[in-house]
């Protein structure tokens, strides 16, 4: 049996209209991870301090989830630094401590600039669906799709190894050639396709168990 798992799970933010910054998840996201059977942890992205924070929570993974540009990006829709911060510091204690990372969407955006890979605008990307081309996965068929920036072969940052790509050449999944880190560019907590599949494909992530997943 599977160990049980604290898995926590960054949160997009949304300005209301009175100007509050609230922390926001897809429920889907626990709900998957209670199918899978581990514990899912909604992280708050405006700590005073986010390694101090991480450390006292000690999840036993991360997942980077979707929602909002990376604000050092230019013309960032929605950006927020304070998330940012939050997910550099969590990626800084999966880095330390060798474990399992799941960068989703804009998390792989997030991931690989942090490693020093580049992104570009993304076309015809957005409110959309694509199949998937690369051998290992094989058993995605079409995904989502709902990103403004993408990443390009030679912008994949030289510690991550692409896994497969849309029909445009992009990077759409990439795992790091050390870490059991795992990232793709569509959103797995909400497929258009096979279930299974993809609660299958979260698990494998998180569980650091990227081999047979397909």
């Amino acid at each position: 049996m599977t160990k049980r798992l604290l898995v926590a799970l960054t949160q997009r933010v949304d300005v209301s209209q009175t100007g509050e910054r609230r922390d926001a998840l897809d429920q889907a996201w626990a709900a998957m991870m209670e199918q899978l059977g581990h514990i899912p942890v909604a992280l708050s992205n405006n700590v005073r301090s986010a390694d101090e924070y991480l450390a006292a929570l000690a999840p036993d993974a991360v997942i980077l989830t979707g929602g909002n540009d990376v604000a050092t990006l230019p013309g960032a829709v929605n950006p927020a630094p304070e998330r940012d911060r939050l997910e550099e510091a969590a990626i800084a204690y999966c880095q330390h401590r060798s474990k399992p990372l799941l960068a989703v969407c804009r998390g792989l955006q997030m991931l690989n600039l942090h490693l020093g890979g580049t992104l570009v605008p993304a076309h015809d990307h957005v409110a959309t669906s694509h199949p998937i081309r690369g051998e290992y996965l094989q058993g995605v068929g079409s995904v989502n799709s709902f990103h403004n920036w993408a990443i390009q072969s030679g912008g994949l940052a030289k510690d991550l190894v692409a896994l497969g790509t849309a029909p445009d050449g992009t990077v759409e999944a990439a795992h790091h050639g050390r870490l059991p880190w795992f990232g793709v560019m569509w959103h797995p907590e909400r497929p258009i396709s096979d279930p299974a599949f993809h609660r299958n494909l979260v698990g494998a992530a998180i569980e650091g168990r990227l081999k047979g997943i397909a």
